[in-house]
Protein backbone atom coordinates (compact mmCIF):
# COMPACT_ATOMS: atom_id res chain seq x y z
CA UNK A 1 0.00 0.00 0.00
CA UNK A 2 1.81 3.03 -1.05
CA UNK A 3 1.55 6.68 -1.33
CA UNK A 4 0.07 6.62 -5.34
CA UNK A 5 -2.84 4.45 -3.66
CA UNK A 6 -4.28 7.53 -2.01
CA UNK A 7 -4.05 9.99 -4.99
CA UNK A 8 -7.27 12.28 -5.14
CA UNK A 9 -7.72 11.77 -1.07
CA UNK A 10 -7.72 15.64 -0.76
CA UNK A 11 -10.42 15.79 -3.30
CA UNK A 12 -13.03 12.95 -2.18
CA UNK A 13 -12.55 14.00 0.86
CA UNK A 14 -13.48 18.01 0.47
CA UNK A 15 -16.12 17.13 -2.21
CA UNK A 16 -18.05 14.38 0.37
CA UNK A 17 -17.43 16.78 3.40
CA UNK A 18 -18.42 20.05 1.64
CA UNK A 19 -21.45 18.25 0.25
CA UNK A 20 -22.28 16.14 3.73
CA UNK A 21 -22.47 19.43 5.44
CA UNK A 22 -25.11 21.22 3.16
CA UNK A 23 -27.36 18.40 3.42
CA UNK A 24 -30.37 18.99 5.03
CA UNK A 25 -30.49 15.76 6.91
CA UNK A 26 -27.08 17.20 8.62
CA UNK A 27 -28.52 20.55 9.44
CA UNK A 28 -31.21 19.33 10.97
CA UNK A 29 -29.53 16.35 13.07
CA UNK A 30 -26.96 19.30 14.49
CA UNK A 31 -29.60 21.47 15.39
CA UNK A 32 -31.42 18.69 17.05
CA UNK A 33 -28.75 17.72 18.73
CA UNK A 34 -27.27 21.22 20.13
CA UNK A 35 -31.11 21.76 21.34
CA UNK A 36 -31.16 18.64 22.89
CA UNK A 37 -27.83 19.58 24.83
CA UNK A 38 -28.75 22.71 25.57
CA UNK A 39 -32.67 22.53 26.58
CA UNK A 40 -31.72 19.05 28.83
CA UNK A 41 -30.62 20.62 31.62
CA UNK A 42 -32.27 23.90 32.25
CA UNK A 43 -35.73 21.96 31.08
CA UNK A 44 -35.20 19.46 33.86
CA UNK A 45 -34.75 22.03 36.68
CA UNK A 46 -37.77 23.93 35.38
CA UNK A 47 -39.76 20.57 36.15
CA UNK A 48 -37.75 20.45 38.97
CA UNK A 49 -39.05 23.95 40.43
CA UNK A 50 -42.65 23.37 39.43
CA UNK A 51 -42.50 19.79 41.29
CA UNK A 52 -41.07 21.24 44.03
CA UNK A 53 -43.90 23.82 44.47
CA UNK A 54 -46.21 21.17 43.81
CA UNK A 55 -44.96 19.26 46.62
CA UNK A 56 -44.75 22.31 48.92
CA UNK A 57 -48.38 22.68 48.17
CA UNK A 58 -49.33 18.95 48.71
CA UNK A 59 -47.16 18.76 51.73
CA UNK A 60 -48.54 21.94 53.79
CA UNK A 61 -49.37 21.02 57.14
CA UNK A 62 -52.91 19.66 57.70
CA UNK A 63 -54.08 19.01 61.10
CA UNK A 64 -54.31 15.42 62.09
CA UNK A 65 -57.10 13.85 62.93
CA UNK A 66 -55.70 12.92 66.80
CA UNK A 67 -57.75 14.56 69.87
CA UNK A 68 -55.92 12.73 73.09
CA UNK A 69 -52.81 10.37 73.39
CA UNK A 70 -52.60 8.90 76.86
CA UNK A 71 -48.41 8.75 77.31
CA UNK A 72 -47.19 5.81 80.15
CA UNK A 73 -43.70 6.81 80.16
CA UNK A 74 -41.35 4.07 82.81
CA UNK A 75 -38.56 5.42 82.04
CA UNK A 76 -36.97 8.41 84.08
CA UNK A 77 -36.88 10.61 81.50
CA UNK A 78 -37.71 13.77 81.33
CA UNK A 79 -40.18 14.75 78.39
CA UNK A 80 -41.71 17.97 77.51
CA UNK A 81 -44.60 17.39 75.00
CA UNK A 82 -45.78 21.32 74.95
CA UNK A 83 -42.65 20.99 72.61
CA UNK A 84 -44.62 18.64 70.00
CA UNK A 85 -47.78 20.78 70.08
CA UNK A 86 -45.85 23.49 68.20
CA UNK A 87 -45.68 21.16 65.25
CA UNK A 88 -48.92 22.76 63.21
CA UNK A 89 -50.11 18.78 62.77
CA UNK A 90 -50.45 18.43 66.74
CA UNK A 91 -51.34 22.12 67.94
CA UNK A 92 -55.10 20.80 69.02
CA UNK A 93 -53.74 17.38 70.45
CA UNK A 94 -53.77 16.45 73.60
CA UNK A 95 -50.93 14.29 75.85
CA UNK A 96 -51.73 13.00 79.07
CA UNK A 97 -49.21 11.85 80.54
CA UNK A 98 -50.74 11.81 84.35
CA UNK A 99 -53.61 9.85 84.07
CA UNK A 100 -55.79 8.53 86.32
CA UNK A 101 -56.28 4.78 85.11
CA UNK A 102 -53.67 2.51 83.86
CA UNK A 103 -52.36 1.35 81.05
CA UNK A 104 -54.02 -1.65 81.02
CA UNK A 105 -57.08 0.19 81.84
CA UNK A 106 -56.48 2.67 79.08
CA UNK A 107 -56.21 -0.56 76.42
CA UNK A 108 -59.34 -1.59 77.42
CA UNK A 109 -60.99 1.41 76.80
CA UNK A 110 -59.71 2.02 73.58
CA UNK A 111 -61.23 -1.48 72.66
CA UNK A 112 -64.77 -1.04 74.05
CA UNK A 113 -65.06 3.20 72.49
CA UNK A 114 -65.98 3.54 68.85
CA UNK A 115 -65.72 6.85 66.96
CA UNK A 116 -62.49 7.91 69.34
CA UNK A 117 -59.24 9.81 67.82
CA UNK A 118 -57.11 8.80 70.84
CA UNK A 119 -53.62 6.66 71.27
CA UNK A 120 -52.49 4.96 74.20
CA UNK A 121 -48.54 4.62 74.17
CA UNK A 122 -46.72 2.31 76.39
CA UNK A 123 -42.66 3.38 76.94
CA UNK A 124 -40.19 0.58 78.46
CA UNK A 125 -36.86 0.86 78.89
CA UNK A 126 -34.50 -1.88 79.05
CA UNK A 127 -30.33 -2.10 79.15
CA UNK A 128 -30.03 -5.04 76.65
CA UNK A 129 -33.08 -4.03 74.66
CA UNK A 130 -33.12 -0.43 74.62
CA UNK A 131 -36.39 1.50 74.45
CA UNK A 132 -39.41 -0.11 73.48
CA UNK A 133 -42.45 2.14 72.76
CA UNK A 134 -45.88 1.14 71.65
CA UNK A 135 -48.27 3.31 69.74
CA UNK A 136 -51.76 1.56 70.44
CA UNK A 137 -54.89 2.21 68.09
CA UNK A 138 -58.60 0.64 67.62
CA UNK A 139 -59.82 -0.79 64.16
CA UNK A 140 -63.07 1.81 65.43
CA UNK A 141 -60.80 4.18 65.49
CA UNK A 142 -61.35 7.25 63.15
CA UNK A 143 -57.65 7.94 62.76
CA UNK A 144 -56.51 7.23 59.09
CA UNK A 145 -53.88 4.90 58.54
CA UNK A 146 -51.69 7.40 56.77
CA UNK A 147 -52.06 9.71 60.14
CA UNK A 148 -51.08 6.81 62.11
CA UNK A 149 -48.03 6.39 60.15
CA UNK A 150 -47.11 9.71 59.79
CA UNK A 151 -47.68 10.32 63.81
CA UNK A 152 -45.27 7.47 64.22
CA UNK A 153 -42.33 9.05 62.51
CA UNK A 154 -43.12 12.00 64.08
CA UNK A 155 -43.32 10.77 67.69
CA UNK A 156 -40.18 8.83 67.50
CA UNK A 157 -38.34 11.64 66.12
CA UNK A 158 -39.36 14.31 68.92
CA UNK A 159 -38.18 10.95 71.18
CA UNK A 160 -35.20 10.70 70.14
CA UNK A 161 -34.14 14.59 70.34
CA UNK A 162 -36.00 14.50 73.78
CA UNK A 163 -33.02 11.56 74.90
CA UNK A 164 -30.48 13.62 73.70
CA UNK A 165 -31.50 16.38 75.57
CA UNK A 166 -32.05 14.45 78.82
CA UNK A 167 -28.22 13.83 78.49
CA UNK A 168 -27.32 17.79 79.95
CA UNK A 169 -25.44 18.27 76.78
CA UNK A 170 -25.07 21.73 75.28
CA UNK A 171 -27.12 23.31 72.22
CA UNK A 172 -24.22 23.27 70.57
CA UNK A 173 -23.35 19.67 71.06
CA UNK A 174 -26.90 18.44 71.11
CA UNK A 175 -27.06 19.89 66.93
CA UNK A 176 -23.55 18.18 66.56
CA UNK A 177 -24.92 14.44 67.63
CA UNK A 178 -27.69 14.84 65.90
CA UNK A 179 -26.32 15.39 62.58
CA UNK A 180 -26.42 12.57 59.90
CA UNK A 181 -23.58 10.76 58.77
CA UNK A 182 -22.90 9.89 55.36
CA UNK A 183 -20.10 7.41 54.61
CA UNK A 184 -18.38 7.29 51.15
CA UNK A 185 -15.86 4.70 50.45
CA UNK A 186 -13.38 5.81 47.68
CA UNK A 187 -11.47 3.69 45.81
CA UNK A 188 -7.62 4.28 43.89
CA UNK A 189 -7.23 2.15 40.66
CA UNK A 190 -4.12 1.69 39.15
CA UNK A 191 -4.45 4.58 37.27
CA UNK A 192 -4.80 7.14 40.12
CA UNK A 193 -8.50 7.83 39.03
CA UNK A 194 -10.41 7.88 42.53
CA UNK A 195 -13.36 6.75 41.91
CA UNK A 196 -16.27 5.31 44.44
CA UNK A 197 -16.07 1.45 46.20
CA UNK A 198 -18.94 0.13 44.16
CA UNK A 199 -19.22 -3.17 42.86
CA UNK A 200 -22.62 -2.09 40.39
CA UNK A 201 -23.56 1.57 39.71
CA UNK A 202 -26.23 4.16 40.53
CA UNK A 203 -29.44 4.76 39.10
CA UNK A 204 -27.45 8.16 37.19
CA UNK A 205 -24.88 6.30 36.43
CA UNK A 206 -26.77 3.70 34.80
CA UNK A 207 -28.94 6.96 32.94
CA UNK A 208 -25.55 8.11 31.93
CA UNK A 209 -24.03 5.23 30.07
CA UNK A 210 -27.76 4.28 28.83
CA UNK A 211 -27.72 8.22 27.30
CA UNK A 212 -24.31 7.56 26.40
CA UNK A 213 -24.35 3.97 24.56
CA UNK A 214 -27.74 5.43 22.25
CA UNK A 215 -25.36 8.32 21.49
CA UNK A 216 -22.76 6.33 20.41
CA UNK A 217 -25.11 3.65 18.04
CA UNK A 218 -26.97 6.86 16.81
CA UNK A 219 -23.38 8.55 15.69
CA UNK A 220 -22.22 5.03 14.45
CA UNK A 221 -25.46 4.09 12.39
CA UNK A 222 -25.87 7.65 10.60
CA UNK A 223 -22.25 7.36 9.49
CA UNK A 224 -22.45 3.72 8.47
CA UNK A 225 -25.81 4.41 6.82
CA UNK A 226 -24.39 7.40 4.63
CA UNK A 227 -21.24 6.20 3.30
CA UNK A 228 -23.22 3.00 2.52
CA UNK A 229 -25.85 4.86 0.52
CA UNK A 230 -22.97 7.42 -0.90
CA UNK A 231 -20.99 4.40 -2.64
CA UNK A 232 -24.22 2.22 -3.90
CA UNK A 233 -25.70 5.46 -5.46
CA UNK A 234 -22.19 5.94 -7.57
CA UNK A 235 -22.80 2.83 -8.50
CA UNK A 236 -25.61 2.16 -9.39
CA UNK A 237 -25.52 5.55 -11.52
CA UNK A 238 -22.26 4.33 -13.06
CA UNK A 239 -20.58 7.41 -11.76
CA UNK A 240 -18.13 5.02 -9.80
CA UNK A 241 -16.87 4.23 -13.46
CA UNK A 242 -16.03 8.10 -13.87
CA UNK A 243 -14.51 8.69 -10.68
CA UNK A 244 -11.88 5.77 -11.02
CA UNK A 245 -10.31 7.17 -14.01
CA UNK A 246 -8.58 9.58 -11.66
CA UNK A 247 -8.93 8.58 -8.25
CA UNK A 248 -7.33 5.46 -6.79
CA UNK A 249 -10.21 3.13 -4.98
CA UNK A 250 -8.67 3.71 -1.69
CA UNK A 251 -8.86 7.12 -1.70
CA UNK A 252 -12.34 7.12 -2.26
CA UNK A 253 -12.89 4.48 0.47
CA UNK A 254 -10.61 6.91 3.16
CA UNK A 255 -11.94 10.21 1.79
CA UNK A 256 -15.89 9.42 2.46
CA UNK A 257 -15.06 7.62 5.60
CA UNK A 258 -12.53 10.48 7.01
CA UNK A 259 -15.84 12.89 5.83
CA UNK A 260 -17.76 11.12 8.31
CA UNK A 261 -15.04 11.12 11.34
CA UNK A 262 -14.93 15.05 10.82
CA UNK A 263 -18.89 15.62 10.29
CA UNK A 264 -19.12 13.22 14.15
CA UNK A 265 -16.44 15.54 15.51
CA UNK A 266 -18.18 18.56 14.39
CA UNK A 267 -21.60 17.78 16.30
CA UNK A 268 -19.79 16.19 19.29
CA UNK A 269 -17.97 20.06 19.37
CA UNK A 270 -21.26 21.92 18.84
CA UNK A 271 -23.23 19.83 21.45
CA UNK A 272 -20.66 19.77 24.41
CA UNK A 273 -20.65 23.70 23.22
CA UNK A 274 -24.52 23.85 23.57
CA UNK A 275 -24.23 22.02 27.12
CA UNK A 276 -21.51 24.28 28.55
CA UNK A 277 -24.08 27.07 27.44
CA UNK A 278 -26.92 25.25 29.27
CA UNK A 279 -24.75 25.55 32.08
CA UNK A 280 -24.56 28.89 32.73
CA UNK A 281 -28.35 28.97 32.40
CA UNK A 282 -28.55 26.61 35.17
CA UNK A 283 -26.59 28.89 37.41
CA UNK A 284 -29.07 31.95 36.91
CA UNK A 285 -32.23 29.41 37.25
CA UNK A 286 -30.72 27.93 40.40
CA UNK A 287 -29.69 31.33 41.88
CA UNK A 288 -33.18 32.51 41.20
CA UNK A 289 -34.58 29.57 43.12
CA UNK A 290 -32.13 27.71 44.97
CA UNK A 291 -33.04 24.70 46.83
CA UNK A 292 -32.10 20.68 46.96
CA UNK A 293 -34.50 19.22 44.46
CA UNK A 294 -34.05 22.01 42.40
CA UNK A 295 -30.22 21.84 41.59
CA UNK A 296 -29.99 17.57 42.13
CA UNK A 297 -29.75 16.94 38.59
CA UNK A 298 -27.33 19.97 37.91
CA UNK A 299 -25.56 18.16 40.90
CA UNK A 300 -25.46 14.65 39.38
CA UNK A 301 -24.12 15.86 36.37
CA UNK A 302 -21.29 18.29 37.77
CA UNK A 303 -19.92 15.90 40.10
CA UNK A 304 -20.00 12.97 36.74
CA UNK A 305 -17.31 16.04 35.01
CA UNK A 306 -15.25 16.36 37.58
CA UNK A 307 -14.31 13.36 38.08
CA UNK A 308 -13.29 13.62 34.18
CA UNK A 309 -9.69 14.21 33.50
CA UNK A 310 -8.23 15.05 30.68
CA UNK A 311 -6.52 11.04 29.66
CA UNK A 312 -9.77 10.27 30.23
CA UNK A 313 -11.41 12.77 27.63
CA UNK A 314 -8.64 12.39 24.97
CA UNK A 315 -8.97 7.92 25.20
CA UNK A 316 -12.64 8.00 24.70
CA UNK A 317 -12.72 10.47 21.73
CA UNK A 318 -9.99 8.78 19.68
CA UNK A 319 -11.75 5.35 20.67
CA UNK A 320 -14.97 6.57 19.53
CA UNK A 321 -13.28 7.71 16.77
CA UNK A 322 -11.94 4.77 16.11
CA UNK A 323 -15.19 2.61 16.59
CA UNK A 324 -16.65 5.19 14.16
CA UNK A 325 -14.40 4.27 11.46
CA UNK A 326 -14.01 0.11 12.32
CA UNK A 327 -18.04 0.27 11.58
CA UNK A 328 -18.05 2.69 8.94
CA UNK A 329 -15.45 0.31 6.61
CA UNK A 330 -18.10 -2.60 7.24
CA UNK A 331 -20.93 0.21 5.78
CA UNK A 332 -18.40 0.89 2.62
CA UNK A 333 -17.84 -3.36 2.18
CA UNK A 334 -22.62 -2.99 2.30
CA UNK A 335 -22.42 -0.33 0.00
CA UNK A 336 -19.78 -1.84 -2.78
CA UNK A 337 -21.49 -4.99 -2.44
CA UNK A 338 -24.65 -3.97 -4.62
CA UNK A 339 -25.01 -2.94 -8.20
CA UNK A 340 -28.29 -1.21 -7.90
CA UNK A 341 -29.39 1.00 -4.98
CA UNK A 342 -32.32 -1.19 -3.99
CA UNK A 343 -30.81 -4.01 -3.43
CA UNK A 344 -28.59 -1.85 -0.34
CA UNK A 345 -31.34 -2.93 1.99
CA UNK A 346 -31.00 -6.40 1.81
CA UNK A 347 -27.03 -5.94 2.01
CA UNK A 348 -27.38 -3.85 4.91
CA UNK A 349 -29.24 -6.42 7.19
CA UNK A 350 -26.58 -8.19 8.06
CA UNK A 351 -24.46 -4.94 9.51
CA UNK A 352 -27.49 -3.77 10.89
CA UNK A 353 -27.74 -6.60 12.52
CA UNK A 354 -23.97 -7.02 13.90
CA UNK A 355 -24.82 -3.43 15.17
CA UNK A 356 -27.96 -4.22 16.87
CA UNK A 357 -26.59 -7.48 18.67
CA UNK A 358 -23.97 -5.51 19.98
CA UNK A 359 -26.15 -2.84 21.50
CA UNK A 360 -28.17 -5.28 22.93
CA UNK A 361 -25.55 -7.29 24.86
CA UNK A 362 -23.78 -3.48 25.85
CA UNK A 363 -27.36 -2.66 27.55
CA UNK A 364 -27.40 -5.88 29.27
CA UNK A 365 -23.94 -5.68 30.68
CA UNK A 366 -25.76 -1.70 32.26
CA UNK A 367 -28.58 -2.98 33.56
CA UNK A 368 -26.51 -6.14 34.96
CA UNK A 369 -24.51 -3.49 36.27
CA UNK A 370 -27.57 -1.60 37.65
CA UNK A 371 -28.10 -4.47 40.05
CA UNK A 372 -24.41 -5.79 40.85
CA UNK A 373 -25.02 -9.01 39.44
CA UNK A 374 -22.73 -8.52 36.09
CA UNK A 375 -19.21 -10.56 36.49
CA UNK A 376 -15.80 -8.39 36.11
CA UNK A 377 -14.24 -11.03 33.49
CA UNK A 378 -17.49 -10.89 31.22
CA UNK A 379 -17.66 -6.61 31.35
CA UNK A 380 -13.96 -6.49 30.46
CA UNK A 381 -14.66 -8.90 27.70
CA UNK A 382 -17.14 -7.23 25.84
CA UNK A 383 -15.44 -3.44 26.82
CA UNK A 384 -12.53 -5.07 25.23
CA UNK A 385 -13.66 -6.76 22.21
CA UNK A 386 -14.05 -4.13 19.10
CA UNK A 387 -17.35 -4.56 17.90
CA UNK A 388 -19.45 -4.24 21.13
CA UNK A 389 -16.24 -2.13 23.02
CA UNK A 390 -16.96 0.26 19.86
CA UNK A 391 -20.71 1.13 21.77
CA UNK A 392 -20.01 1.04 25.68
CA UNK A 393 -16.18 1.10 26.39
CA UNK A 394 -16.28 5.02 25.83
CA UNK A 395 -19.19 5.28 29.00
CA UNK A 396 -17.28 2.79 30.93
CA UNK A 397 -13.90 5.18 30.37
CA UNK A 398 -15.39 8.43 31.24
CA UNK A 399 -17.36 7.11 34.77
CA UNK A 400 -14.64 5.50 35.59
CA UNK A 401 -15.80 1.98 35.60
CA UNK A 402 -13.13 1.52 32.92
CA UNK A 403 -9.49 2.21 33.84
CA UNK A 404 -7.14 3.87 31.79
CA UNK A 405 -4.60 1.62 31.66
CA UNK A 406 -7.53 -0.64 30.31
CA UNK A 407 -9.20 1.78 27.68
CA UNK A 408 -5.93 2.36 27.01
CA UNK A 409 -5.43 -1.25 25.97
CA UNK A 410 -8.94 -1.35 24.66
CA UNK A 411 -7.91 1.46 22.30
CA UNK A 412 -4.84 -0.70 20.86
CA UNK A 413 -7.06 -3.53 19.92
CA UNK A 414 -9.71 -1.84 18.19
CA UNK A 415 -7.06 0.79 15.80
CA UNK A 416 -5.32 -2.54 14.88
CA UNK A 417 -8.88 -4.68 14.27
CA UNK A 418 -9.39 -1.09 12.22
CA UNK A 419 -6.22 -1.81 10.67
CA UNK A 420 -6.36 -5.01 9.70
CA UNK A 421 -10.18 -4.07 8.24
CA UNK A 422 -8.87 -1.65 6.39
CA UNK A 423 -6.19 -3.23 4.54
CA UNK A 424 -8.45 -6.19 3.93
CA UNK A 425 -11.71 -4.44 2.80
CA UNK A 426 -8.54 -2.24 0.57
CA UNK A 427 -7.81 -5.65 -0.63
CA UNK A 428 -11.48 -6.28 -2.94
CA UNK A 429 -12.63 -2.80 -2.71
CA UNK A 430 -12.02 -2.12 -6.07
CA UNK A 431 -12.93 -5.29 -7.39
CA UNK A 432 -16.39 -4.76 -5.60
CA UNK A 433 -16.80 -1.35 -7.05
CA UNK A 434 -16.44 -2.64 -10.58
CA UNK A 435 -18.43 -5.14 -9.87
CA UNK A 436 -21.83 -5.23 -11.88
CA UNK A 437 -24.48 -8.04 -11.38
CA UNK A 438 -26.13 -10.14 -8.73
CA UNK A 439 -25.50 -8.46 -5.08
CA UNK A 440 -22.38 -10.23 -3.16
CA UNK A 441 -22.73 -11.85 -0.84
CA UNK A 442 -21.05 -12.28 3.02
CA UNK A 443 -19.41 -15.68 1.84
CA UNK A 444 -18.67 -14.24 -2.08
CA UNK A 445 -16.69 -11.22 -0.41
CA UNK A 446 -14.78 -13.67 1.96
CA UNK A 447 -14.06 -15.46 -1.16
CA UNK A 448 -12.73 -12.29 -2.92
CA UNK A 449 -10.71 -11.50 -0.18
CA UNK A 450 -9.01 -14.93 -0.20
CA UNK A 451 -8.40 -14.37 -3.61
CA UNK A 452 -6.82 -11.43 -3.52
CA UNK A 453 -4.59 -12.16 -0.68
CA UNK A 454 -3.59 -15.09 -2.66
CA UNK A 455 -2.40 -12.92 -5.17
Amino acid sequence: MNKNEFRGFKQVFLFEFMTGIKKTGFKIFLLVICSISFLAMPVMLILDNNKADDDAKNSAPVKAAIESVYIYDNTDLTIDYSLLNENEKYTDVSFVTDSDISYTDAIENLKGNSDHKDLVIGIEYEAKEGFDITITDSSKSEISDSDLSSFEDDYLSFYREEILKNLDISQEDYEYLTQNIHVNVMKIDESGSVANNEEGISYNEYIIMLAGLMAVFMFINMSVGNVATSIATEKSSRVIEYLLTGTRPLALLSGKIAARLLENVIILFAAYSSYFMSQLVCVFLIAGNASGSTSSNLVVVSSFWNTITIPKLVLTVLYFLAGLFLFTILGAIAGASVSKLDELQDAYKFYSFIMIVCVYVDMFIIIMMLSTSISSSFENFCALFPFTGAFITPALILTGKLSVFTGTIALIIIVITAALSFILASAVYESMLLFQGKRLKAKDIIALMKKQVVE
